[in-house]
């Protein structure tokens, strides 16, 4: 039996699906139709991934009626903890976390962000989460390489400070996360990690009491550092 415990990312959903399926300590008996349900492929795709894990060693498979049962190898399961214990890691080492830094070119953005923050339902609430009314609108910097990128990502996992939502007589407004910060080293503000918005993770919007284009003498094109504060 094979000892090595490298595998693919089509390899470990696979074997994770299989463990929904109560394949993980004994045979189960698993048909193509469920299991590419299960994983959103095809039926033959499916017959291909348990024929390649059975060949990796990551699992067992024998006659089972008129189909297959399917158990999960030591290997197989050793694989699966290996990957529990990095995420484990890595969640871990993110709840030492005390600070995001981010990096970024400013631009105009659409002018939603000042229409949203505007609000009364949100303003209100923003005043008693930090203190501070927002000026009405959003710095809003393009991030500057991957690592900032997956660091915004990252925010929409983390727990930060709600905003609760509203609803008016036209439409309903949903929560709206944020994290407090400092812009340009010294002034307050706070990202925003909105779930609904125009934008991807390769932008970060800011909210602080300041017009900061015009305090920190920012233009469209300059780079602005901001801290956000993760507890």
């Amino acid at each position: 039996m094979p000892k090595d415990l490298s595998h693919s990312p089509q390899e470990l959903a696979t074997l994770m699906e299989l463990v929904r399926l109560k394949a993980s300590h004994s045979f189960a008996e698993v048909s193509s139709s469920r299991l590419s349900a299960g994983l959103g492929i095809s039926q033959q795709a499916s017959s291909q991934r348990l024929i390649g894990l059975e060949k990796s060693g990551f699992i067992e498979r024998v006659h089972s009626g008129r189909g297959l049962s399917v158990r999960l190898t030591e290997v197989g399961l050793l694989a699966l903890r290996s990957h529990y214990d990095d995420l484990k890691g890595l969640f871990e080492e993110r709840r030492n976390e005390r600070e995001y830094e981010f990096r970024g070119k400013v631009f105009t953005g659409l002018g939603e962000g000042s229409y949203y923050v505007s609000l009364r339902g949100y303003s209100s609430h923003f005043l008693d989460a930090f203190e501070f009314k927002p000026f009405p609108g959003t710095l809003n910097l393009r991030l500057a390489g991957p690592m900032m990128v997956e660091q915004r990502r990252r925010l929409g996992y983390l727990t930060g400070i709600e905003i609760p939502g509203f609803h008016d007589r036209k439409r309903t407004y949903g929560p709206v996360k944020c994290f407090r910060a400092h812009v340009g080293g010294r002034y307050p503000g706070a990202v925003l990690a909105i779930e609904r918005t125009h934008y991807d993770d390769t932008v970060l919007e800011v909210i602080s009491p300041l017009n900061l284009r015009k305090v920190l003498k920012l233009k469209d094109g300059d780079e602005c550092s901001v801290t956000a504060f993760l507890q």
